[in-house]
């Protein structure tokens, strides 16, 4: 399989203050020599968690996208989910002035300002992850659980992907790498993972057959 390029943090990178400004984003997801992906490419993503989760007769009613960048997730959801209400938080200054997100991230959003139970059908967080310390992103892995009522997708980059994966001309490097391990213990607390990226909520009550779960 050919190295795929990942997608770049777009909420806070601990340990340091990158410029998440107008620059960046035309590099990283303007210029089609640089960039790391585009609404194509995300709404193949999207479509399919979205034919997953209808396969597991999971509605999306609601969807939180916590890091949304450019808003490809937007745009994908817009067709494949027209009646869900859409939430995207994001922490670059430039692009909430831009798209009008919400700004915060996934370490201390409150999710209870957006909806009363504070709980989505489906929450988002792409490319996110690695950008936080350890004792950060388990704080996110937390919030994950608690805001996901049925379903979450999320992508991190890992040490394994970093020396396989990626195309390392397209994809940023300067990120902590932890182990798949180490993001599989904690979300198993609150998911059962289905492949592919999905995790479904224990709460939601998803029977998965023994062979479909990853």
């Amino acid at each position: 399989m050919a190295a795929r390029s990942h997608a770049t943090g777009r909420n806070t990178r601990a340990g340091a203050a990158p410029e998440f400004d107008a620059a960046y984003y035309r590099r990283f997801y303007a210029d089609p020599r640089t960039r790391v992906g585009d609404a194509a490419a995300t709404g193949r993503l999207a479509a399919f968690v979205a034919a997953y989760l209808r396969y597991l007769d999971v509605p999306v009613r609601t969807i939180l996208d916590v890091g949304c960048g450019v808003g490809h997730w937007r745009t994908a959801a817009r067709r494949l989910w027209p009646r869900a209400r859409y939430f995207g938080v994001e922490h670059s200054e430039h692009l909430c002035a831009v798209h009008g997100w919400i700004r915060g991230s996934v370490v201390d959003l409150d999710a209870r300002a957006l909806a009363p139970a504070g709980t989505f059908d489906l929450v988002v967080c792409q490319g996110v992850l690695q950008y936080l310390d350890d004792r950060a992103a388990a704080r996110a892995l937390r919030n994950l659980g608690r805001w996901s009522g049925s379903a979450l997708y999320l992508e991190a980059l890992t040490a394994l992907d970093w020396r396989q994966n990626v195309d390392r001309t397209r994809t940023d490097g300067d990120v902590h790498l932890r182990d798949g391990a180490w993001y599989r213990a904690r979300l198993r607390r609150r998911f059962v993972a289905c492949g592919g990226g999905v995790f479904a909520s224990r709460r939601a009550g998803v029977a998965l057959f023994e062979l479909e779960g990853a």
